[in-house]
């Protein structure tokens, strides 16, 4: 039957079936909530980022208003200058959103079967779109899922998105943000992983791989536990696994596997090894050859690019070598469509 044909035949019992299948259609919301980042090199923009940025941290940290200022005037000018010297722009954004529009193809593939129109959306906690006003704008949805694009839950990352939901509850409880997370201890991320590591590093034995995640605080300026959740344990968890799982894996070439963190070291004691401390001791112990893989992200941004590499530039070890973030992988995108697939069908009556 041609499709002109199909016209013909179809009476107006079956468009109004087809009208009340649309009718019936559930509209999801599917946002991806990375930190976000200044996309160019401009005072204001590193700024606002900067300021938004302290202002979350502040929330679980002492970071009186005045400091934040200094600090965000500071931070936005020193971008300014690094930025605009090393011709250097940040890709986190635009991955994330090349991350939510492969996502919304992934989905859309569903979409009929299951009676169930996706609509997915980029949103961040740092820069422009905010979260919270891709959640106002989505509010008549039958359904909002926020996707933590961390793997590592925190205070300032699912936590943030936990609370942004529970403010939501009182006006709306059947309308309740579901947030997405715990992809630290998911063993679908860890594959993706592995095979993200084996389809970009050395199979011949002598090399070291370092996977390096964002550091966190771990004792406060008194020298005491931090008074909110830093995600320690899960990036410790999370870094023992995939260690345990390339080292007995088939493909694996390396002679050994580090766990090493990006820090800020404000505010207190940090995470160690940090990477500069991990890749000098690897250059003691006579590493030649040493592959970096930021599983800590799911994107590349300045942290895993300009300030990683900084510190690598600065060590003895003879060949470094960087890993890209998971960042558009089909791999991932495929995990992400099961992750989502899954929580929709948990929230379904």
């Amino acid at each position: 039957m041609n499709l002109d044909h199909a016209r013909e035949v179809t009476g107006p019992w079956q468009q109004d079936d087809h009208i009340n299948a649309l009718s019936m259609m559930k509209r999801i919301a599917v946002i991806l909530v990375a930190h976000g980042e200044a996309e160019t090199d401009g005072f204001f923009e590193n700024f606002s980022m900067i300021r938004h940025t302290l202002a979350h941290a502040g929330e679980v940290m002492k970071l009186p208003r005045p400091l934040q200022l200094v600090a965000s005037l500071a931070g936005g000018m020193k971008n300014k200058v690094t930025f605009r010297a090393q011709k250097y722009r940040s890709p986190q954004n635009s991955i994330t959103r090349q991350q939510a529009s492969q996502l919304q193809e992934k989905l859309n593939r569903v979409v009929m079967p299951h009676q169930i129109d996706f609509e997915v959306y980029s949103a961040f906690h740092a820069t422009p779109p905010f979260v919270k006003d891709i959640v106002e704008q989505t509010s008549g949805h039958d359904l909002q899922l926020l996707v933590s694009m961390s793997p590592i839950d925190n205070q300032l990352t699912s936590g943030n998105l936990h609370k942004l939901s529970a403010r939501c509850s009182p006006v709306n409880p059947q309308r309740c943000p579901v947030v997405v997370h715990g992809f630290w201890k998911d063993a679908g991320l860890r594959q993706v992983f592995l095979d993200h590591v084996f389809s970009n590093g050395k199979t011949v034995n002598g090399s070291v791989l370092v996977l390096a995640f964002h550091g966190t605080l771990v004792k406060d300026t008194k020298g005491e536990d931090p008074m909110f959740h830093t995600g320690l344990k899960e990036m410790q968890e999370m870094g023992t696994a995939l260690r345990n799982a390339i080292l007995i894996d088939p493909r694996n070439g390396y002679d050994s596997i580090e766990i090493a963190y990006l820090n800020h070291d404000v505010g207190g004691t940090w995470t160690k090894p940090s990477l500069a401390e991990s890749l000098k001791a690897l250059s003691s112990r006579g590493a030649k050859e040493v592959d970096i893989f930021s599983c800590g992200y799911f994107s590349d941004g300045t942290e895993t690019i300009l300030y990683a590499q900084k510190e690598a530039a600065a060590s003895s070890v003879k060949s470094i070598r960087f890993f890209p973030c998971i960042n558009d992988s089909e791999a991932f995108a495929d995990f992400l469509a099961e992750k989502v697939a899954a929580v929709v069908a948990a929230e379904s009556p």
